[in-house]
């Protein structure tokens, strides 16, 4: 088994899987039993006796079995059943010290969705683990089951929320200083142009298409620099470990240089958003309400139809070129460490929440952001100073 295999022998107990679930009396009636299962959002309880012995469980499957019986039979008021009566006794349990590496050849034979933990004397524990929680333990190791990515100035960046692989916080950092200056000396260039210093000295009027041409120019001037390249080889690396590719050079430049998750869509829906308030505010304000509303809405739709098909659109001709071999391996690298490290860690627990923002990277690349525009608005006002 290799690496992989010797990870089995470290796997860690059920315990670390299972949850609390409560256990019913055998002399239950089951007439309680549709509330329990919907309270408690699962469909399967353990059962013990008075000693609080495990002795069966039971299901909503058991309960089905004679409900259309019982529940139209005009006396059914009259014999409640008990819990006993309809439990299932051949009981799959499991003891807590049992290692997730004990279940591994046993998972197809289940055939309990939930398996109580007990001690050794049979008392049952409090807590039992899903068969479904040990299935999706265990994929983790096939494949990451989402990843995201970056482009930075030092090359890939991939995620599975749980782990970085490539050019880790700093290489995310520099992104953000890297997408700063280019915005900075965009709006200069505009400023420059139109002989003003600020956006707040135009005309209202013409904030949404000084907006337009802003990021148009933003995009041009992305389309030339490594980071669409390196953006290119995030996607195709992504695309290949998502399709079950080898990570080659061959492999990964085959694959598309799009993809559907990438942030680019959702800034263009957010772009999208900010354009019709523009719009509405800058033109319309003074016009019927009727008009106002109908306009607003045909706006809004029109955006939340189309805003993934644009940045697809955007992906394929601005934020992403066809990269190099370079690049690709960039992406290789980064693609082999996120496996690796998906592949080591043994952890059942999913990240936080604060882990999986942090992981994401927009903190970093926020930081460096602030950090760009600060020195350059600095040294701006120096050269303003120095001018005069």
């Amino acid at each position: 088994m290799s690496d992989y295999g010797e990870n089995f022998l470290n796997l860690p107990s059920i315990e670390e899987i299972s949850i609390e679930l409560p256990a019913i009396s055998e002399y239950c009636e089951i007439s309680r039993l549709p509330d329990l299962f919907k309270h408690l959002k699962i469909d399967t309880l353990p059962v013990i006796d008075i000693k609080g012995k495990l002795v069966g469980i039971i299901s909503e499957y058991d309960l089905a079995k004679i409900l259309p019986e019982w529940s139209f039979d005009s006396e059914s008021y009259l014999h409640e059943k008990q819990v006993y009566e309809l439990m299932t006794r051949n009981v799959w349990s499991e003891k807590k010290e049992t290692s997730i590496s004990g279940l591994l050849s046993k998972v197809n034979e289940m055939h309990n969705r939930v398996i109580p933990i007990v001690e050794e004397d049979g008392t049952y524990t409090g807590e039992a683990f899903t068969r479904t929680a040990i299935v999706h333990y265990l994929t983790q190791f096939a494949r990451p089951r989402s990843l995201g990515g970056l482009a930075t100035p030092l090359g890939v960046y991939i995620t599975d929320g749980k782990h970085q692989a490539g050019s880790g916080n700093f290489g995310l950092f520099l992104t953000g200083t890297a997408l700063g200056t280019i915005i900075f000396f965009v709006q200069l260039i505009v400023f420059i142009i139109l002989g003003e210093s600020d956006i707040e000295s135009f005309d209202s009027r013409l904030i949404p298409l000084i907006l337009i041409g802003q990021i148009a120019l933003f995009l041009l001037i992305l389309r030339f620099t490594p980071l669409a390249k390196i953006h290119a080889a995030e996607h195709q690396t992504i695309n290949a470990i998502e399709k079950g590719m080898p990570l080659t050079i061959e492999t990964v430049k085959s694959q598309p240089k799009e993809h559907i998750r990438c942030g680019t869509n959702l800034m263009v829906l957010i772009f999208g958003i900010q354009l019709i308030i523009l719009v509405y505010a800058s033109y319309l304000t003074s016009i019927n309400p009727l008009l106002q509303f109908i306009f607003l809405i045909i706006g809004f739709s029109f955006v939340f139809s189309n805003w993934k098909k644009w940045g697809m659109l955007l992906q394929k001709y601005f934020t992403t070129v066809k990269a190099s071999d370079r690049y690709i391996k960039s992406g290789i690298k980064a693609g082999e460490e996120i496996l690796r490290e998906n592949k080591e860690d043994v952890s059942p627990k999913s990240p936080s929440f604060y882990k999986k923002v942090w992981n994401m990277g927009l903190f970093q690349i926020i930081f460096g952001f602030i950090t760009i525009n600060y020195v350059l608005r600095a040294i701006q006002n120096l050269l303003n100073l120095s001018g005069n």
